[in-house]
C-alpha cells in the first residue's frame, strides 16, 4: 500500500471522527432515534426506471457481472457527460436516478431538486487526477497559480480541484477558472485553450495517449483531495412510489453486487468495459481501472456523511452554494443507509 493511500484513509478517519453533523441523531444515528421506515421490497410487474449513466459505466457493469438481468424492473439507460446534466434528466422526468459523483448530490440539495442518496460506493485508486495541457509547465499543484484551469460548477472535479489548491497555499482566486462543460475539458488541453483540468477515467486515459511526446502529465492529488465515491442518488417522487422505491432498493443491492464481481475479475472488466466499450488500448484500459482501484460499499454511516459535509464546506468556502445553510445528512435517504450485497433482491 503506497504513503498516499495510507495518508488518505487517515485523512478520511480524521474527517469521520471530528466533523459535526447536527442533525444525525435525530435521523436514525443516535440512541434514541426512531428508526426509518422500511424499505418495501416487492416489485410490481412492469415497473421501469431510467437511469441517468455517465459513459455506459453502470449498464456496462451490470451487464458484464450478469446482474442487469437479475433486475426486478426494467431498467433502461440515458448517458450524460456530467453530474448537472444528469440532475436535469431527473428534474424534466426523462429518469429516475442517475449515477453520479459527491458534488451533483450537494447541487440538488442547494437547489431544492428532491433528489437523494440512495448508494454508494467508494474507490480504493486515487479517482480522477488534474492533467495539464502540452507546453503548459506546470509539474506540480503549485505551478498551478496563475493558469487557466477549466472548471464546470456542481461537479466532482470541481471539489477535487478546490481541495488540491487548498493543499498547495492556493484559493480559486489565485488561478484563471475557465467555465467549460466536463466533455469539452480534454478538447480544450489538446488545443491549448486552457493549461489544466480534473479528468474521470477513462477521458483521462484516452487524452494523454493522445499527447505522446508532449510534456502533458497528470498531477498527484494531495491526500484527501479525492475520497473517490460514486453515489446513485434518486428522485423523492420516485421514493414516494412504493413499486418504484422497491426496484430501486433491488438496482441498488445488484449493482454493489456488480461491483464485488468487478473486484474479483479484474482483467475481464478491463477488456469488457475499457477495451471493447471505450476503446482504450490494452496498456491505457489498465491505468484506468487502476486509478479507480477496487471499490466497495461504505454503507450510508455517519463516517460517510461527514465526509459529504467536509466536500460542502470546501465548496462554501471557495464561494460556492452561498447563503444557503447545507447539512449533508439530508442529501441521504437513510433507508438505504445498511443495504448491502448480501441483502435479498426479488430474483434470490
Amino acid at each position: 500500500m503506497t504513503a498516499f493511500h495510507l495518508n488518505r484513509r487517515a485523512f478520511l478517519a480524521g474527517l469521520a471522527t471530528s466533523a459535526v453533523l447536527p442533525g444525525l441523531a435525530s435521523r436514525g444515528f443516535g440512541q434514541a432515534a426512531a428508526q426509518p421506515a422500511a424499505l418495501p421490497t416487492s416489485v410490481k410487474p412492469g415497473t421501469a426506471i431510467v437511469l441517468a449513466d455517465d459513459a455506459n459505466g453502470v449498464r456496462a457493469l451490470l451487464e458484464q457481472s450478469g446482474e442487469q438481468a437479475k433486475l426486478a424492473a426494467k431498467v433502461s439507460y440515458a448517458n450524460f457527460s456530467s453530474g448537472p446534466l444528469r440532475l436535469e434528466a431527473i428534474r424534466a422526468g426523462a429518469a429516475q436516478l442517475g449515477a453520479v459523483g459527491d458534488v451533483p448530490p450537494i447541487l440538488a440539495h442547494f437547489s431544492n431538486a428532491n433528489v437523494i442518496i440512495v448508494g454508494a460506493v467508494q474507490g480504493r485508486g486515487g479517482g480522477s487526477l488534474i492533467a495539464t495541457a502540452p507546453g503548459s509547465g506546470i509539474k506540480a499543484l503549485p505551478d498551478l497559480e496563475g493558469k487557466k484551469v477549466g472548471i464546470n460548477q456542481g461537479t466532482a472535479q470541481q471539489a477535487i480541484l478546490l481541495r488540491n489548491l487548498k493543499a498547495a497555499g492556493l484559493s480559486i482566486k489565485d488561478i484563471q477558472p475557465i467555465n467549460l462543460g466536463v466533455a469539452e475539458f480534454a478538447d480544450a488541453l489538446r488545443a491549448r485553450q486552457i493549461d489544466a483540468a480534473v479528468l474521470k477515467q477513462p477521458d483521462r486515459s484516452r487524452y494523454l495517449a493522445s499527447v505522446p511526446g508532449t510534456d502533458a502529465r497528470e498531477l498527484e492529488s494531495a491526500p484527501g483531495a479525492n475520497p473517490n465515491l460514486s453515489y446513485f442518488y434518486a428522485a423523492r417522487s420516485a421514493l414516494d412510489d412504493p413499486d418504484q422505491a422497491a426496484a430501486i432498493r433491488d438496482l441498488v443491492i445488484h449493482w454493489y453486487r456488480a461491483h464485488a464481481w468487478k473486484n474479483a475479475n479484474r482483467d475481464a472488466w478491463i477488456d469488457g468495459y475499457f477495451v471493447k466499450n471505450q476503446k482504450l488500448k490494452p496498456e491505457d484500459a489498465a491505468a484506468a481501472y487502476d486509478t479507480q482501484g477496487d471499490t466497495f460499499v461504505p454503507g450510508l454511516t455517519p463516517e460517510l456523511i461527514a465526509i459529504q459535509q467536509q466536500t460542502i464546506d470546501v465548496l462554501q468556502e471557495a464561494g460556492s452554494f452561498a447563503g444557503k445553510e447545507l447539512k449533508a445528512v439530508d442529501e441521504f435517504d437513510l433507508r438505504f443507509a445498511k443495504l448491502t450485497a448480501a441483502d435479498k433482491t426479488a430474483s434470490d
